[in-house]
């Protein structure tokens, strides 16, 4: 059997959990073109067959709308190794134990890779788009699952060729699309943490100081050594730079200039000053799930980053006390305004 099959379902159940394996129940139920395994029979019968067209069909619909399509993923992001692990080994019409496990965790392994780049491709959709591109990004999701399944029912040594040249997408771009999912998992859970305060209400931040009590007090001490003899650290922003490819970052929020903190392994913090009076554009701006925190300085420097939602109200605070402070500064020595600039007015 060429291997197309077991690996272009496993592939396809990345992109969706259900409508792979309902399409695999019906193939093999109703055609001649699909064996499944002995061990897996129990996917032709009939409570199989309803229950997967049910959830393959409340699937495709929710993954159209906006923020409940962020939550489908987060909810499914364990879910869809085991229905890309499962339908690899419904596949697999040996009956020896080894080849059966290996080729479930390889099943696995790719519809984790596949969930992890249609995160990030999501994540992007969103945050460029506001979730306008979503319901267009899921109708191309359904057609591209619906086509890798066929294809690989009835075309498989084709569909090997697209999951080898999947396999080489990934491992060039896999670090990339890894770090954007452990993103998204953690934006996903902050906005549940942020919900349920919302819910119980939970009481609100009354200084941007209390964004210090955040951080563990090992990183606190860290960030602390950053600072210059005198100088007071008025808050601290933990989130992801989105020029940088959703790197960690921590904004410190200082008595005499910003300090953009970016986490390294086993390094230390790469640290870069932002003087105030650089400062022109500071806003921040609520993006559903996320916060966004914009700052733009006088020779076009721009610093985009991206806060969990339970750090909105320090992020207000923050582009606020930002503002502020720019105000207050003047240009450093030596370095003239630029043109048609006016350092009074920070741009909200």
């Amino acid at each position: 059997m060429a291997m197309g099959l077991p690996w272009g379902l496993a592939l396809s159940s990345g992109l969706n959990t259900y409508l792979p394996l309902f399409l695999l129940a019906v193939f093999a139920r109703f055609t001649h073109a699909v064996s499944l395994s002995p061990r897996f029979q129990w996917l032709i019968s009939d409570e199989a067959v309803i229950i997967l067209g049910v959830l393959a069909l409340g699937e495709v619909l929710a993954e159209k709308f906006p923020v409940l399509d962020h939550l489908w993923d987060f909810v499914h992001t364990v879910l869809r190794p085991v229905a890309g692990a499962l339908a690899a080994g419904a596949t697999l019409t040996t009956a020896s134990t080894p080849p059966l496990v290996f080729a479930m965790v390889a099943g696995g392994t790719l519809a984790t890779a596949a969930h992890s780049a249609k995160s990030g491709i999501r994540l992007m959709g969103t945050s460029k788009s506001f979730g306008v591109a979503n319901p267009i990004l899921s109708l191309g999701e359904d057609i591209t699952v619906v086509a890798g399944t066929l294809l690989s029912v009835y075309a498989p040594w084709v569909m090997l060729g697209v999951v080898l040249l999947f396999a080489l997408l990934f491992a060039l771009f896999g670090p990339w699309l890894v770090r954007t999912l452990w993103f998204d998992l953690r934006i996903v859970a902050a906005w549940f943490r942020w919900l349920g305060g919302r819910i119980f209400r939970a009481p609100l931040p009354l200084t941007l100081r209390e964004s210090l009590l955040e951080l563990a007090p090992s990183r606190l001490r860290s960030l602390s050594a950053e600072l210059e003899p005198g100088e007071e650290l008025l808050g601290v922003l933990s989130g992801w730079d989105r020029s940088r490819g959703l790197r960690r970052c921590w904004l410190l929020v200082t008595s005499r200039r910003l300090l953009l903190a970016e986490r390294r392994l086993f390094r230390k913090p790469k640290v870069a000053p932002i003087p105030y009076g650089d400062v022109v554009v500071a806003r921040d701006r609520n993006l559903v799930l996320f916060w966004g925190l914009d700052l733009l300085t006088r020779r076009n420097v721009r610093c985009s980053l991206t806060l969990a939602k339970t750090a909105a109200p320090f992020g207000a605070m923050a582009v606020e006390e930002i503002r502020h402070l720019a105000r207050l500064s003047t240009p450093p020595p030596g370095v003239a305004p630029a043109p048609g600039t006016n350092l009074a007015s920070v741009t909200p």
